[in-house]
Protein backbone atom coordinates (compact mmCIF):
# COMPACT_ATOMS: atom_id res chain seq x y z
CA UNK A 1 0.00 0.00 0.00
CA UNK A 2 1.85 3.32 -0.88
CA UNK A 3 0.28 7.07 -0.43
CA UNK A 4 2.68 7.58 -3.16
CA UNK A 5 1.38 5.26 -5.12
CA UNK A 6 2.03 1.49 -6.50
CA UNK A 7 0.94 0.21 -9.65
CA UNK A 8 -3.00 -1.15 -10.46
CA UNK A 9 -1.70 -3.38 -13.14
CA UNK A 10 0.24 -5.53 -11.08
CA UNK A 11 -1.71 -6.86 -8.43
CA UNK A 12 -3.13 -9.27 -7.98
CA UNK A 13 0.56 -11.56 -8.85
CA UNK A 14 0.83 -13.75 -11.28
CA UNK A 15 3.50 -16.57 -9.97
CA UNK A 16 6.63 -17.86 -11.98
CA UNK A 17 8.70 -20.63 -11.50
CA UNK A 18 11.93 -21.53 -13.36
CA UNK A 19 14.56 -23.59 -11.93
CA UNK A 20 16.27 -24.82 -8.52
CA UNK A 21 15.23 -21.60 -6.92
CA UNK A 22 11.07 -20.94 -8.37
CA UNK A 23 10.96 -17.51 -9.76
CA UNK A 24 8.17 -14.66 -9.01
CA UNK A 25 6.90 -12.33 -11.72
CA UNK A 26 3.50 -10.43 -12.17
CA UNK A 27 1.31 -9.59 -14.66
CA UNK A 28 -1.41 -7.12 -15.74
CA UNK A 29 -5.08 -7.92 -15.23
CA UNK A 30 -8.28 -6.70 -16.16
CA UNK A 31 -11.22 -7.17 -13.59
CA UNK A 32 -14.83 -6.90 -13.10
CA UNK A 33 -16.63 -4.25 -11.29
CA UNK A 34 -18.15 -5.15 -8.48
CA UNK A 35 -21.87 -4.56 -7.54
CA UNK A 36 -21.71 -1.85 -4.50
CA UNK A 37 -24.09 0.45 -3.48
CA UNK A 38 -22.69 4.37 -4.44
CA UNK A 39 -22.19 6.26 -1.30
CA UNK A 40 -20.37 9.39 -0.20
CA UNK A 41 -18.13 10.07 2.53
CA UNK A 42 -17.33 12.91 4.00
CA UNK A 43 -13.97 13.63 5.78
CA UNK A 44 -12.57 16.86 7.17
CA UNK A 45 -8.70 16.93 6.32
CA UNK A 46 -6.03 19.17 7.03
CA UNK A 47 -2.91 20.66 5.13
CA UNK A 48 0.59 19.32 5.99
CA UNK A 49 1.24 22.42 8.35
CA UNK A 50 -2.21 21.99 10.25
CA UNK A 51 -4.25 24.00 8.75
CA UNK A 52 -7.19 23.59 7.20
CA UNK A 53 -8.35 24.19 3.66
CA UNK A 54 -10.67 25.98 3.16
CA UNK A 55 -13.66 23.04 2.24
CA UNK A 56 -12.30 20.88 5.30
CA UNK A 57 -13.84 18.01 3.85
CA UNK A 58 -13.34 15.20 0.81
CA UNK A 59 -15.44 13.11 -0.32
CA UNK A 60 -15.14 10.27 -0.97
CA UNK A 61 -16.74 8.04 -3.65
CA UNK A 62 -16.58 4.78 -5.59
CA UNK A 63 -16.42 5.51 -9.34
CA UNK A 64 -17.73 3.62 -12.23
CA UNK A 65 -14.94 2.56 -14.44
CA UNK A 66 -17.84 2.98 -17.53
CA UNK A 67 -17.98 6.74 -16.88
CA UNK A 68 -14.62 7.72 -18.90
CA UNK A 69 -14.69 11.37 -17.61
CA UNK A 70 -14.28 9.66 -13.48
CA UNK A 71 -11.98 7.16 -14.76
CA UNK A 72 -9.77 9.59 -16.40
CA UNK A 73 -9.67 11.38 -13.31
CA UNK A 74 -9.10 8.33 -10.70
CA UNK A 75 -6.31 7.33 -13.53
CA UNK A 76 -4.68 10.61 -13.52
CA UNK A 77 -4.11 10.71 -10.07
CA UNK A 78 -2.57 7.10 -10.26
CA UNK A 79 -0.63 8.33 -12.75
CA UNK A 80 0.81 11.48 -10.82
CA UNK A 81 1.56 9.48 -7.70
CA UNK A 82 3.83 7.12 -9.80
CA UNK A 83 5.70 9.86 -11.95
CA UNK A 84 8.57 9.73 -9.34
CA UNK A 85 9.06 6.16 -10.08
CA UNK A 86 11.60 4.57 -12.78
CA UNK A 87 10.32 2.31 -15.89
CA UNK A 88 6.82 2.24 -16.55
CA UNK A 89 4.92 1.98 -13.30
CA UNK A 90 1.52 3.31 -14.25
CA UNK A 91 -0.13 2.02 -17.52
CA UNK A 92 -1.46 3.82 -20.55
CA UNK A 93 -4.61 5.76 -20.68
CA UNK A 94 -5.71 3.69 -23.27
CA UNK A 95 -4.70 0.67 -21.91
CA UNK A 96 -6.52 1.26 -18.38
CA UNK A 97 -9.49 2.47 -20.64
CA UNK A 98 -10.36 -0.73 -22.22
CA UNK A 99 -8.92 -3.27 -19.47
CA UNK A 100 -10.66 -1.18 -16.31
CA UNK A 101 -13.93 -1.46 -17.57
CA UNK A 102 -14.03 -4.77 -18.80
CA UNK A 103 -15.97 -7.53 -17.23
CA UNK A 104 -13.78 -10.20 -15.95
CA UNK A 105 -15.73 -13.43 -13.48
CA UNK A 106 -12.60 -13.84 -12.04
CA UNK A 107 -11.64 -10.66 -10.88
CA UNK A 108 -13.75 -8.30 -8.79
CA UNK A 109 -12.85 -4.45 -8.31
CA UNK A 110 -14.03 -1.53 -6.79
CA UNK A 111 -12.32 2.08 -7.77
CA UNK A 112 -12.07 4.58 -4.60
CA UNK A 113 -11.94 8.09 -5.59
CA UNK A 114 -11.21 11.07 -3.05
CA UNK A 115 -12.79 14.32 -4.06
CA UNK A 116 -12.30 17.98 -3.06
CA UNK A 117 -14.94 20.23 -4.99
CA UNK A 118 -14.51 19.38 -8.35
CA UNK A 119 -11.26 17.60 -8.39
CA UNK A 120 -9.76 14.14 -7.49
CA UNK A 121 -7.31 14.15 -5.31
CA UNK A 122 -6.82 10.61 -4.22
CA UNK A 123 -7.54 7.04 -5.97
CA UNK A 124 -7.85 3.41 -5.18
CA UNK A 125 -8.30 0.28 -5.92
CA UNK A 126 -9.52 -2.99 -4.41
CA UNK A 127 -9.20 -6.37 -6.28
CA UNK A 128 -11.35 -9.44 -5.13
CA UNK A 129 -10.50 -12.93 -6.39
CA UNK A 130 -13.43 -14.82 -7.19
CA UNK A 131 -12.47 -18.48 -8.15
CA UNK A 132 -10.10 -19.34 -5.12
CA UNK A 133 -8.25 -17.12 -2.28
CA UNK A 134 -11.95 -16.18 -1.27
CA UNK A 135 -9.97 -14.97 2.06
CA UNK A 136 -8.05 -12.14 0.52
CA UNK A 137 -8.35 -8.58 -1.62
CA UNK A 138 -5.15 -6.18 -2.83
CA UNK A 139 -5.61 -3.28 -1.80
CA UNK A 140 -3.69 -0.02 -3.26
CA UNK A 141 -3.95 3.64 -2.38
CA UNK A 142 -2.77 6.44 -4.54
CA UNK A 143 -2.63 10.50 -3.95
CA UNK A 144 -2.15 13.20 -5.72
CA UNK A 145 1.08 14.50 -4.42
CA UNK A 146 0.75 18.10 -3.91
CA UNK A 147 -2.04 16.57 -1.25
CA UNK A 148 0.14 13.75 0.81
CA UNK A 149 -0.03 13.93 4.32
CA UNK A 150 -3.50 15.33 4.84
CA UNK A 151 -4.81 11.77 5.67
CA UNK A 152 -6.33 11.22 2.33
CA UNK A 153 -4.76 8.05 1.91
CA UNK A 154 -5.47 7.01 4.93
CA UNK A 155 -9.27 7.82 4.29
CA UNK A 156 -9.10 6.01 1.15
CA UNK A 157 -7.83 2.69 2.72
CA UNK A 158 -9.71 2.31 5.52
CA UNK A 159 -12.67 2.64 2.95
CA UNK A 160 -11.56 -0.63 1.05
CA UNK A 161 -10.86 -2.13 4.09
CA UNK A 162 -14.93 -1.79 4.97
CA UNK A 163 -15.75 -2.79 1.19
CA UNK A 164 -13.35 -5.73 1.67
CA UNK A 165 -14.57 -7.10 5.16
CA UNK A 166 -17.93 -6.31 3.86
CA UNK A 167 -17.45 -8.80 1.24
CA UNK A 168 -16.17 -11.61 3.54
CA UNK A 169 -12.18 -10.89 3.01
CA UNK A 170 -10.08 -11.45 6.24
CA UNK A 171 -6.72 -10.68 4.60
CA UNK A 172 -5.73 -7.54 2.60
CA UNK A 173 -2.29 -7.66 0.42
CA UNK A 174 -0.91 -4.26 -1.09
CA UNK A 175 3.00 -3.32 -2.46
CA UNK A 176 5.42 -0.60 -1.03
CA UNK A 177 7.97 0.08 -3.74
CA UNK A 178 11.39 1.21 -2.33
CA UNK A 179 14.66 2.37 -4.24
CA UNK A 180 17.14 -0.89 -5.92
CA UNK A 181 19.10 -0.73 -2.12
CA UNK A 182 15.52 -0.95 -0.30
CA UNK A 183 16.07 1.65 1.57
CA UNK A 184 13.29 3.14 3.44
CA UNK A 185 10.77 5.35 1.94
CA UNK A 186 6.95 7.11 2.37
CA UNK A 187 5.34 4.51 0.72
CA UNK A 188 6.79 2.01 3.69
CA UNK A 189 6.37 4.79 6.23
CA UNK A 190 2.31 4.88 5.27
CA UNK A 191 2.02 0.87 5.09
CA UNK A 192 3.48 0.04 8.87
CA UNK A 193 0.84 3.09 9.65
CA UNK A 194 -1.66 1.52 8.32
CA UNK A 195 -0.90 -1.84 10.20
CA UNK A 196 0.51 -4.15 6.95
CA UNK A 197 3.36 -6.41 7.42
CA UNK A 198 6.05 -7.33 5.00
CA UNK A 199 5.55 -10.77 4.04
CA UNK A 200 7.69 -10.74 0.88
CA UNK A 201 10.28 -9.06 -1.02
CA UNK A 202 11.04 -8.45 -4.79
CA UNK A 203 13.40 -6.72 -7.27
CA UNK A 204 11.95 -5.36 -10.43
CA UNK A 205 13.98 -5.07 -13.09
CA UNK A 206 13.68 -3.83 -16.54
CA UNK A 207 15.27 -4.74 -19.85
CA UNK A 208 16.31 -2.75 -21.86
CA UNK A 209 15.67 -3.78 -25.95
CA UNK A 210 19.03 -2.46 -27.08
CA UNK A 211 21.21 -4.40 -24.03
CA UNK A 212 19.07 -7.47 -25.11
CA UNK A 213 20.05 -6.83 -28.76
CA UNK A 214 23.92 -6.51 -28.14
CA UNK A 215 23.48 -9.62 -25.72
CA UNK A 216 21.60 -11.97 -27.79
CA UNK A 217 24.91 -13.46 -29.88
CA UNK A 218 25.99 -14.97 -26.71
CA UNK A 219 23.36 -16.70 -25.59
CA UNK A 220 22.95 -19.53 -28.25
CA UNK A 221 21.37 -22.17 -25.59
CA UNK A 222 20.10 -25.38 -27.43
CA UNK A 223 17.22 -26.82 -27.02
CA UNK A 224 17.57 -30.05 -24.65
CA UNK A 225 17.78 -33.21 -26.74
CA UNK A 226 14.19 -34.83 -26.88
CA UNK A 227 12.52 -31.63 -26.08
CA UNK A 228 10.58 -28.93 -28.87
CA UNK A 229 9.61 -25.40 -28.38
CA UNK A 230 6.10 -24.34 -29.14
CA UNK A 231 5.52 -20.43 -29.86
CA UNK A 232 1.93 -18.88 -30.10
CA UNK A 233 0.10 -15.57 -29.35
CA UNK A 234 -2.67 -16.05 -26.30
CA UNK A 235 -4.60 -18.89 -27.60
CA UNK A 236 -2.58 -22.08 -26.53
CA UNK A 237 -2.94 -25.03 -29.30
CA UNK A 238 -5.51 -27.42 -28.49
CA UNK A 239 -3.18 -30.38 -28.29
CA UNK A 240 -1.57 -28.85 -25.45
CA UNK A 241 -4.10 -27.07 -23.37
CA UNK A 242 -4.71 -29.68 -20.63
CA UNK A 243 -0.96 -30.08 -20.00
CA UNK A 244 -0.50 -26.20 -20.26
CA UNK A 245 -3.48 -25.64 -17.34
CA UNK A 246 -2.06 -28.45 -15.23
CA UNK A 247 1.67 -26.51 -15.59
CA UNK A 248 -0.67 -22.83 -14.31
CA UNK A 249 -2.57 -24.48 -11.69
CA UNK A 250 1.13 -25.47 -10.29
CA UNK A 251 2.42 -21.89 -9.87
CA UNK A 252 1.53 -21.07 -6.12
CA UNK A 253 2.72 -24.17 -4.86
CA UNK A 254 6.31 -23.90 -6.38
CA UNK A 255 6.97 -20.03 -5.84
CA UNK A 256 8.89 -18.73 -2.72
CA UNK A 257 5.67 -16.72 -1.22
CA UNK A 258 7.40 -15.75 2.19
CA UNK A 259 4.37 -15.14 4.20
CA UNK A 260 1.63 -14.18 1.97
CA UNK A 261 -1.88 -16.02 2.65
CA UNK A 262 -2.11 -17.94 -0.84
CA UNK A 263 -3.70 -20.85 -1.86
CA UNK A 264 -3.29 -22.93 -5.24
CA UNK A 265 -5.14 -22.74 -8.28
CA UNK A 266 -6.92 -25.11 -10.58
CA UNK A 267 -6.97 -24.27 -14.76
CA UNK A 268 -9.11 -26.57 -16.76
CA UNK A 269 -9.30 -26.07 -20.34
CA UNK A 270 -12.62 -24.30 -20.12
CA UNK A 271 -11.15 -21.41 -17.71
CA UNK A 272 -7.92 -21.38 -19.99
CA UNK A 273 -10.14 -20.33 -22.93
CA UNK A 274 -11.89 -17.84 -21.30
CA UNK A 275 -9.01 -15.91 -20.01
CA UNK A 276 -7.70 -15.89 -23.43
CA UNK A 277 -10.77 -14.72 -25.09
CA UNK A 278 -10.65 -11.72 -22.52
CA UNK A 279 -7.20 -10.87 -23.00
CA UNK A 280 -7.92 -10.70 -26.86
CA UNK A 281 -11.08 -9.08 -26.67
CA UNK A 282 -8.87 -5.74 -24.65
CA UNK A 283 -6.03 -6.05 -27.14
CA UNK A 284 -3.64 -7.53 -24.56
CA UNK A 285 -1.46 -10.28 -26.22
CA UNK A 286 0.38 -12.77 -24.65
CA UNK A 287 3.48 -14.24 -26.29
CA UNK A 288 4.60 -17.53 -24.72
CA UNK A 289 6.71 -20.38 -25.13
CA UNK A 290 5.59 -24.01 -23.99
CA UNK A 291 8.61 -26.81 -23.56
CA UNK A 292 7.27 -29.84 -24.59
CA UNK A 293 8.64 -33.25 -23.41
CA UNK A 294 9.69 -36.17 -24.81
CA UNK A 295 6.39 -37.78 -23.89
CA UNK A 296 4.66 -34.91 -25.36
CA UNK A 297 3.33 -33.18 -21.54
CA UNK A 298 4.27 -29.56 -21.19
CA UNK A 299 7.42 -29.03 -19.00
CA UNK A 300 7.81 -25.04 -18.80
CA UNK A 301 6.13 -22.39 -20.19
CA UNK A 302 7.22 -18.33 -20.34
CA UNK A 303 5.34 -15.16 -21.49
CA UNK A 304 5.54 -11.70 -22.59
CA UNK A 305 2.79 -9.09 -22.56
CA UNK A 306 2.12 -6.52 -24.63
CA UNK A 307 -0.77 -4.07 -25.48
CA UNK A 308 -2.01 -3.02 -28.19
CA UNK A 309 -2.37 0.34 -27.33
CA UNK A 310 0.78 0.50 -25.86
CA UNK A 311 3.44 -1.50 -27.92
CA UNK A 312 6.60 0.16 -27.22
CA UNK A 313 6.61 -1.68 -23.32
CA UNK A 314 5.90 -4.88 -22.60
CA UNK A 315 5.74 -7.23 -19.42
CA UNK A 316 6.87 -11.16 -18.30
CA UNK A 317 3.86 -12.79 -17.21
CA UNK A 318 5.04 -16.34 -16.04
CA UNK A 319 7.72 -18.53 -16.06
CA UNK A 320 7.62 -22.06 -15.12
CA UNK A 321 9.34 -25.33 -15.36
CA UNK A 322 7.92 -28.17 -13.97
CA UNK A 323 10.07 -30.35 -11.23
CA UNK A 324 10.34 -32.64 -13.03
CA UNK A 325 12.45 -31.78 -16.11
CA UNK A 326 14.53 -28.69 -14.49
CA UNK A 327 18.31 -28.08 -14.59
CA UNK A 328 18.36 -28.63 -18.24
CA UNK A 329 18.51 -24.52 -18.92
CA UNK A 330 14.62 -25.28 -20.53
CA UNK A 331 13.76 -21.08 -18.04
CA UNK A 332 16.08 -19.31 -20.16
CA UNK A 333 15.45 -21.29 -23.47
CA UNK A 334 11.98 -20.46 -23.25
CA UNK A 335 12.70 -16.76 -22.10
CA UNK A 336 15.16 -16.44 -24.93
CA UNK A 337 12.19 -17.31 -27.40
CA UNK A 338 9.39 -15.36 -25.93
CA UNK A 339 11.80 -12.43 -25.83
CA UNK A 340 12.81 -12.81 -29.40
CA UNK A 341 9.15 -13.67 -30.40
CA UNK A 342 8.22 -10.46 -29.01
CA UNK A 343 10.73 -8.17 -30.89
CA UNK A 344 10.02 -9.88 -34.06
CA UNK A 345 6.25 -8.73 -33.47
CA UNK A 346 6.85 -5.38 -32.10
CA UNK A 347 9.71 -3.82 -33.89
CA UNK A 348 8.72 -0.61 -31.74
CA UNK A 349 9.46 -2.49 -28.39
CA UNK A 350 12.00 -0.53 -26.12
CA UNK A 351 11.62 -2.17 -22.87
CA UNK A 352 10.35 -5.24 -20.68
CA UNK A 353 9.91 -5.39 -17.38
CA UNK A 354 9.82 -8.17 -14.82
CA UNK A 355 10.25 -9.07 -10.77
CA UNK A 356 11.59 -11.53 -8.74
CA UNK A 357 11.80 -13.16 -5.53
CA UNK A 358 15.47 -11.57 -3.71
CA UNK A 359 15.90 -15.21 -2.98
CA UNK A 360 15.66 -16.51 -6.69
CA UNK A 361 19.22 -16.22 -7.32
CA UNK A 362 19.04 -18.88 -9.78
CA UNK A 363 16.34 -16.74 -12.24
CA UNK A 364 17.75 -13.34 -10.91
CA UNK A 365 21.19 -14.69 -13.06
CA UNK A 366 18.58 -15.90 -15.46
CA UNK A 367 17.71 -12.26 -15.90
CA UNK A 368 20.94 -10.63 -15.57
CA UNK A 369 22.20 -12.42 -18.42
CA UNK A 370 19.64 -11.46 -20.49
CA UNK A 371 20.18 -7.61 -19.94
CA UNK A 372 17.74 -6.79 -17.10
CA UNK A 373 18.71 -4.66 -14.19
CA UNK A 374 17.05 -3.71 -10.97
CA UNK A 375 15.63 -0.33 -10.88
CA UNK A 376 13.28 -1.18 -7.49
CA UNK A 377 12.88 -2.67 -4.44
CA UNK A 378 9.09 -4.60 -3.61
CA UNK A 379 7.78 -4.91 -0.68
CA UNK A 380 4.64 -7.34 -0.79
CA UNK A 381 2.52 -6.30 2.29
CA UNK A 382 0.13 -8.14 4.41
CA UNK A 383 -2.34 -7.83 6.88
CA UNK A 384 -5.52 -9.68 8.76
CA UNK A 385 -8.81 -7.72 9.33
Amino acid sequence: MSGAGSRWSRAPPCRSVAGPAPGYLRTWWTGRTGDHVHHVLRYRVRRSDGRRYGRAVVDIEQINPRNLAALRAWWEVGQAATAYRPGTPWPAWETSRVALPADNPERGVTLIGAIDGREMVGAAILIRPLEENLHTATAIVYVRPDRTREGIGRRLAEELEVVAAGDGRTTLQSEAYLPPDGSGGASEAFASAMSYAVASRESIKELALEDYATRRPDLDVPVPEGYRVVTFDTVCPEEHLESYGRLLGMLLSEVPLGDLDLEDSAWTPERVRAAESRLTGIGRHMHTALAIAPDGSVAGVSDVRIDESDPVHGQVGITIVDPAHRGRRLGLVLKLATHDLAVATYPSLVSVDTSNAEVNTWMNAVNEALGYRTIETLLELQKRL
